[in-house]
């Protein structure tokens, strides 16, 4: 503990890093808004991340190129995306059990293909494994502070922000939009306006595994440049806290990604102090929790407004009739 200075840990690069952090988080929380607005739940968003990080590799590899790898990833998690829709949809399997299946089936998958494709156990590493380069923005990079905090990252790192911004102009300014919302809140009033519910829901479930794909190439392409077991280490399900918390609103649901990225963030910087390692490792689940509670409060508070409101509408108008 000697030397523990806060000076030393909140640093401009303990931001910039919470920024590389939040990335794979939020893509595969934007995905499973997608899935959510559709009304499934997807618990196989961890599942996805790793097949994604996983051929990614792949493509990079064989095509000597980090595109090439996102499109593989892409490839393989529409697939999987699709699978998921074909099981729950069509053979009406509960979306649970599906998604909690998927993750045990992608630890296994990704396990085996590494060998037979890969020629290795554990983990692959090599010089064939091209990744992202860094992006220094120009102009911005020269700008003092700003340019440390904003310049710098990997392109999956700006597509990710970027996204955001995206999908929320598609959920709430777009027919398509405005129809996939409307199968998950009422299905019913969806069918009687022409909307196709099941095709709505497969779309919403492809657009999820899609964006988990990026998720996924960006831990072996960006983040660490090898794929390993187990390398998600959880951010599928750190997804689902996110998503519950923004109450599938993505710029909502970002809040909750940046205090993940800045949980994971601070635990790397922590343990060049000398803190034990199983605390630092608590601080991304302790947040999980943090988010979780500061959520249900929040959810509470409205319920005792919206109660208090119909209350006091309810006594104006007895006191109206009275007159």
């Amino acid at each position: 503990m000697a030397g523990f200075d806060f000076g030393r840990i909140i640093t401009l690069s303990l931001f910039a890093a919470t920024l590389r952090m939040t990335t794979p988080v939020l893509f595969a929380t934007l995905g499973g808004i997608f899935s959510s607005q559709v009304g499934i739940f997807n618990v196989g968003l961890e599942a996805l991340l790793d097949i994604g990080a996983f051929f990614a590799v792949v493509g990079s590899v064989q095509t000597g190129s980090p595109w090439g790898g996102l499109l593989y990833a892409m490839a393989a998690c529409l697939f999987t995306s699709f699978l998921f829709a074909v099981i729950h949809l069509e053979l009406k399997a509960n979306e649970i059990i599906v998604g909690l299946a998927l993750n045990i089936f992608a630890t296994g998958l990704t396990r085996y293909l590494m060998v037979e494709m890969l020629g290795a156990t554990g983990f692959y590493q090599s010089d064939l494994l091209i990744g992202f380069k860094l992006v220094d923005i120009p102009l911005i990079k020269d700008i003092p502070v700003v340019g440390e905090l904003l310049s710098g990252h990997f392109p999956l790192v700006y597509l990710a922000f970027a996204f955001v911004v995206l999908v929320y102009v598609i959920l709430y300014k777009t027919p398509f939009g405005f129809h996939l919302r409307a199968v998950g809140e009422k299905i019913e009033a969806a069918e009687s306006v022409g909307i196709n519910p099941h095709k709505m829901k497969y779309i919403g479930l492809l657009l999820s595994g899609l964006f988990c794909s990026f998720g996924g190439a960006f831990l072996s392409l960006s983040y660490l440049n090898l794929f390993s077991e187990n390398m998600t280490a959880g951010r599928g399900w750190l997804a689902l806290a996110a998503i519950n918390f923004g109450k599938n609103r993505p710029v909502r649901s970002l809040i909750a990604c940046l205090i993940f990225g800045f949980a994971d963030a601070l635990a790397l910087r922590l343990q060049q102090f000398g803190l034990p390692s199983q605390l630092v490792l608590m601080l991304p689940y302790v947040s999980t929790l943090v988010v979780l509670v500061l959520s249900a409060i929040s959810d509470e508070h409205k319920k005792k407004t919206q109660a208090a409101k119909q209350r006091n509408a309810s006594e104006a108008a007895v006191v109206a009739a009275a007159d």
